[in-house]
């Protein structure tokens, strides 16, 4: 009996680590106080980048950080979605788990960006059994 216990808990562990597609329309926005910075909007030349991440309990495991150029930039829930005003240019950004228990040691992914003047760019964070990814937003039209 608890061997089918621990294969439960264990089961249930490992499928906190998968996400959920969904439509960028559904995404609600990350709540204000995990915000890090970022909203610029000062600039002359400058772009937006919104990232949201999929949903599903499924997706719900582990926090995920998203950074801008290395710096924290939110702490992004399933199902959430962040917008930052940045000044045009080449950006790195990253995604990263939130170093607590199941998730304690994961390498933060990367990815290069361009921030055009006057445009919004939308990444994607989803997340397998490998880990969490982070990509430009493709709307399939579901």
């Amino acid at each position: 009996m608890q061997r089918i216990i621990a294969a439960g808990l264990i089961a249930l562990a490992l499928g906190g680590c998968v996400s959920a597609p969904m439509p960028f329309s559904e995404a609600k926005p990350v709540p204000a106080d995990e915000v890090y910075g970022f909203n610029d909007t000062g600039a002359k030349e400058s772009g937006s980048v919104t990232v949201f991440r999929d949903s599903g309990f499924v997706g719900s495991g582990c926090d995920v950080v998203f950074y801008i150029d290395g710096q924290r930039a939110a702490k992004i829930g399933p199902g959430q979605k962040a917008t930052f005003n940045l000044p045009a240019g080449e950006v790195n950004l990253g995604t990263g788990l939130v170093e607590s228990w199941l998730c304690a040691g994961a390498a933060i992914k990367t990815v290069a960006a361009n921030v055009k003047p006057g445009k919004e760019s939308i990444y994607r964070i989803n997340g397998d059994m490998q880990g969490f990814y982070l990509g430009p937003y493709v709307d399939y039209g579901r």
